[in-house]
């Protein structure tokens, strides 16, 4: 039996699920500082590279990310993203195949976790709403480690690690040892997110990569069958 790491956003879940949560926050500040939503989310988002670039887990406190966007422009507080997010949550909706392939990986005998930059107050609401806390053995959030899926303590007793995003699905666990299947086009993204996040990603390759999480069970037998899991 062997522990896979499945990412959250981009992966089990289109990042654009998120839209509306961002989207009404960027509003309510934009509203009280007289700019426009844009120019919050530019702030935003600026404010998220330069904490990934270090290797922050608080470039995904959003809350804190928005809070300090708001003071800068004179508007107080941000709404409590927790709040907005449970009100948009009915909306959420799972990738094509999410389900079925976390059920093929537990039928298959394999130990199956989410594995997330995202902090737990903000993740855990989405995991339990769309079911997945029945599906997999365990949640793991970087507000739990202090690091992003940076730092070995994240990825320990892990062996396969499966996600969109090839700095941190790729790069850093296979520096630690894991197998890694990319989801996605390696090709475009790995050299996109190097030249974001100034990581040279594109120098390590996953094991295999898919295109869709309906090949993402047998993918994983695949990589696995050469390696020795004890």
């Amino acid at each position: 039996m062997a522990t896979i790491l499945v990412d959250l956003d981009g992966t089990l879940l289109p990042l654009s699920a998120w839209n509306p949560v961002f989207a009404e926050a960027c509003a309510v500040i934009a509203e009280k500082a007289g700019v426009s939503p844009e120019e919050v989310w530019r702030r935003a988002r600026q404010r998220n590279l330069a904490l990934m670039r270090r290797l922050d887990w608080r470039a995904f406190d959003w809350q804190a990310i928005l809070d300090s966007v708001a003071e800068e422009l004179g508007a107080g507080r941000a709404p409590d993203i927790v709040t907005l997010l449970r009100k948009h949550l009915p909306g959420f909706q799972l990738s094509d195949g999410a389900v079925e392939a976390l059920e093929e990986l537990k039928a298959l005998g394999h130990r199956v976790e989410i594995a997330t930059n995202g902090h737990a107050a903000y993740q855990l609401p989405v995991i339990r709403r769309l079911g997945l806390d029945r599906l997999v053995d365990g949640v793991r959030t970087s507000d739990v480690y202090k690091c992003p899926k940076t730092c070995p303590e994240f990825f320990n007793g892990a062996h396969v690690m499966v996600g969109d995003n090839p700095v941190f699905d790729v790069y850093f666990p296979k520096r630690f040892g894991l197998l890694a299947v990319f989801y996605g086009n390696w090709e475009r993204e790995a050299l996109e997110y190097s030249q974001r996040l100034l990581i040279p990603a594109y120098n390590v390759r996953p094991d295999a990569a898919v295109e869709t999480l309906k090949e993402l069970p047998r993918t994983v037998e695949a990589v696995l069958k050469n390696k020795s899991i004890p």
